[in-house]
């Protein structure tokens, strides 16, 4: 992510994300086919005038992905209404990625980062797990990725551990940015799939989200004491760092956003994610006035500005949600519903087959290079609940599992690709190679207590 006016594009084209963003913001309030049409026509506008900062595999995976939609869509039996669908996911995400780091941009220039880095690398190797994987938590639950590539930074300033400790702080943040994904609304993953699940809500699934990180966090942590199992015991000095005033600096500003935001979602009766979006831009702003030097009014707004004219630097994720959201959704209403009703035939048998399939199928497709967005919507849409016989909030926890298992696995994941930069190790190594085991725990347990609400669900 560029800082400062790097990369900035004109006013009038950086102007188009936010109007994409109310007209979303809109949609979710109102529901107005027109309003997903006109946001979708503008992200399509802007993906051209910005196509050269798209990357080149975004590229061809957009055109690809865009050509398989337009070959398909003829197959459907609803092209327009699947069609429309997959827009409205693509503009979603565009938003809620835009408005979120507007947010992050700002939190970075904390200086009460510094203290918690300090803090969080003069702990002991025992304990710094731990603290990575709850610190990755609270910053990847509030900042989304931004929050995790802090904590990599973080990580990386640690020149002096020994090679299988320095992994180790990594995997605590990739497992904890993955798992933070199972409950956070400032990640896509639920927003796009809530989309899928009318009748669902981010309250809803939240105790069962938070849940299901717990456990992957405790997962984590036994897994790393075991791998300190034959090192002795080391004493854990306090720093001396008043980390407990940074963290509240820090912390208390994010959390009274989030309670702002879920009362807003309230009053208004719409999704969580509408509410991020809309109060983002209002709150990234606010932080800009608290931190400028002596409440400079112009600088806060500079800086603001600033922030806003790098929106269209995301050229290559918006590119690829409009691909992924338009490619899942009209992909999945082609496949042969006979296809679909004998794979659902099978996989109805039990609640736990329905559920390790569902899982497992994300999974599949992410190591294969299938980016997760796809491979969940696709994956959601080809088996609804009611084909595979389960009710709506286990099966949307099911795929939302498999998609963040699939961020912590899979090599082409943008977690497991970061954190291969920073620590300075191949993304096999800290991906496939190091966490297989975590994710196959993760996925029986999540199977287990996922099989249990499912029953407990489906009782009269």
């Amino acid at each position: 992510m560029a800082d400062g006016t790097e990369g900035a594009t004109s006013a009038p084209w950086a102007a188009l994300l936010p109007v994409v963003a109310a007209l979303t913001v809109w949609n979710l309030v109102h529901p107005a086919p027109a309003a997903v049409i006109v946001a979708g026509a503008l992200t399509l506008l802007l993906i051209v005038r910005q196509w050269h900062r798209v990357v080149p595999q975004m590229r061809m995976l957009g055109l690809l992905l865009g050509a398989l939609a337009l070959l398909a869509l003829p197959f459907s039996p609803t092209p327009g209404a699947s069609l429309l669908r997959g827009i409205g996911i693509g503009i979603l995400m565009a938003s809620l990625v835009s408005a979120v780091s507007l947010l992050a941009r700002v939190a970075l220039r904390s200086r009460q980062i510094d203290v918690v880095t300090a803090y969080l690398l003069a702990r002991g190797t025992r304990s710094r797990y731990l603290l990575f994987s709850i610190a990755c938590q609270l910053f990847a639950g509030m900042l989304g990725l931004a929050g995790a590539q802090l904590m990599m930074s973080m990580a990386a300033q640690d020149d002096s551990a020994a090679p299988d400790d320095r992994l180790a702080m990594f995997l605590a943040i990739t497992r904890g940015f993955s798992s933070a994904t199972l409950w956070s609304p400032m990640f896509s993953n639920a927003a796009v799939l809530l989309v899928l699940y009318p009748g669902l809500t981010w309250f809803a699934m939240l105790p069962l989200g938070i849940a299901l990180a717990a456990a992957c966090v405790a997962i984590g942590q036994v897994l790393d004491r075991w791998r300190l199992r034959k090192r002795p015991a080391e004493p854990e000095a306090d720093p001396g760092l008043p980390v407990w005033g940074a963290l509240a600096t820090l912390l208390v500003p994010m959390s009274a956003f989030l309670a702002a935001v879920i009362g807003l979602s309230w009053a208004l009766g719409m999704q969580i994610t509408g509410a991020v979006i809309a109060l983002s831009p209002a709150a990234a702003l606010a932080l800009h006035f608290v931190l400028a030097p002596r409440g400079d009014r112009r600088q806060a707004w500079r800086r603001f500005a600033a922030d806003v004219r790098q929106l269209p630097a995301q050229a290559s994720e918006i590119t690829l949600f409009m691909a992924a959201g338009c490619g899942g959704t009209v992909l999945a209403s082609a496949i042969p519903p006979a296809w679909a009703a004998a794979a659902g035939t099978v996989l109805a048998v039990h609640p736990l087959l329905a559920l390790l399939a569902l899982m497992l199928c994300v999974l599949a497709l992410a190591l294969i290079g299938v980016h997760p967005v796809l491979s969940a919507v696709l994956v959601a849409s080809a088996f609804p609940p009611a084909l595979v016989h389960l009710p709506l909030l286990p099966h949307l926890c099911a795929v939302l599992v498999g998609w963040a298992l699939a961020g912590a696995v899979s090599p082409f994941s943008i977690a497991n690709l970061m954190a291969s930069r920073y620590a300075g190790v191949s993304v096999q190594a800290i991906s496939l190679r190091a966490n297989s085991l975590f994710s196959l725990l993760c996925l029986a347990l999540a199977v287990a207590v996922l099989g249990g609400v499912a029953a407990a669900l489906s009782q009269p």
